[in-house]
């Protein structure tokens, strides 16, 4: 490794996204070494699948970060809080102190309150996810083109650019925000959807029968519905007050479309097509948006690999791959993101000349 690039990094906490970020470096850093925090059943786990070097326990966790140039911690934020000064007092100067906490205003004060000077906190925050919980669906690819919010505490501005290059190594796309606006952020773009699948969940349920008639368009919209509160505790709790703003801008959405049920919604309906619109057709974070096919793959042994094979004998690139809709012994429509328009004419050729129905998605 480069001079100045961090040799070892200690993960404190090793369920989905701790043990993902372990995999993922053990996976493309792999003169990095990883030390892992957590009970010793998960530690097992975690150096049978190799995501770590060595473990330690949680009452060694001096031991585990004194050496380390660079910590996360990746447990719930409530614990996240506890972890910090007790990490950060036994780290070496110069060394980085990181998180994964799904929000980030109360955990840079309490940052900016207990980390000693020589230690530089940046809160971190990735935008991604599963639908599992715990080491056992940890994915060494969670991290991949997921944008990586960084909301640095004054004075640690100079971990930015070694943090920002560990991120990129592991496949993460690095964006850095306030921790307030990113507080804000979440709170309209995740943790109101959360609330709203929940309530929405909720309701239909108490309709005697109405949930056997729930189709596409419900199951997309209440999908998160199945989160587990477990995670979501301390989320809302420590944002309450951005989600209770966001809720109340909802409601009063709300109340607006019940008032003009009589007289017509054309212009919502507009404002909300060309909005949506606007939104960048990217997948899994993308910062640009990448030309996209859509195929129709038979419901046969092979027939996937068969056309990300027909791609790839052509040296085109697969950016990402989507799963759009499936129907069982008929088939699946798949969308294939591909960096060029050049790529994507090219592979709808290639797929049809196959005998698939492809075509470029305008």
């Amino acid at each position: 490794m480069e001079p100045g690039f961090p040799r070892r990094v200690a993960i404190v906490g090793l369920g989905l996204m701790g043990g993902s970020l372990a995999l993922a470096i053990r996976r493309s850093l792999p003169g990095v070494e990883v030390v892992g925090v957590d009970f010793p059943e998960v530690l097992a786990l975690a150096l049978g699948k190799g995501a770590i070097h060595r473990g330690h326990p949680p009452g060694e966790l001096p031991e585990a970060v004194a050496d380390a140039e660079l910590v996360f911690l990746a447990t719930p934020i409530r614990a996240i809080l506890e972890l910090i000064p007790r990490a950060s007092s036994h780290m070496r100067e110069g060394a980085i102190l990181s998180d994964l906490g799904s929000t980030k205003a109360e955990i840079c004060r309490v940052a900016r309150e207990s980390v000693p000077p020589g230690v530089l906190f940046v809160g971190g925050h990735p935008l991604t996810g599963a639908e599992g919980k715990g080491l056992k669906f940890a994915d060494p690819f969670l991290f991949q083109n997921a944008l990586y919010v960084l909301t640095p505490i004054p004075g640690s501005e100079g971990a930015l650019p070694a943090l920002r290059e560990f991120l990129g190594r592991i496949g993460a796309i690095a964006v850095e925000m306030s921790p307030e606006a990113h507080d804000e952020m979440a709170a309209y773009v995740s943790h109101l959807p959360q609330l709203i699948a929940v309530a929405l969940v909720n309701l239909v349920g108490r309709k005697e029968g109405f949930l056997r008639f729930a189709a596409g368009g419900f199951r997309d919209l209440t999908r998160i519905a199945s989160s587990p509160y477990d995670i979501w505790r301390d989320i809302l709790g420590t944002n309450a007050d951005r989600v209770k703003a966001a809720l109340e801008g909802f409601i009063a959405e709300l109340r607006g479309i019940e008032g003009k049920l009589g007289e017509g919604l054309e212009e919502e309906f507009k404002s909300a097509n060309r909005l949506r619109a606007a939104i960048p057709r990217r997948a899994k974070g993308f910062l640009k948006e990448y030309p996209r096919i859509r195929v129709v793959v038979p419901d046969r042994p092979g027939e996937l690999a068969a056309v990300t094979g027909a791609l790839g004998q052509a040296g085109i690139n697969i950016k990402d791959l989507e799963l759009m809709r499936v129907r069982e012994d008929i088939g699946g429509t798949f969308q294939i993101y591909l960096a060029t328009r050049e790529d994507a004419e090219e592979a709808v050729g290639i797929l049809r000349e196959r005998g698939y129905e492809a075509e470029v998605v305008e």
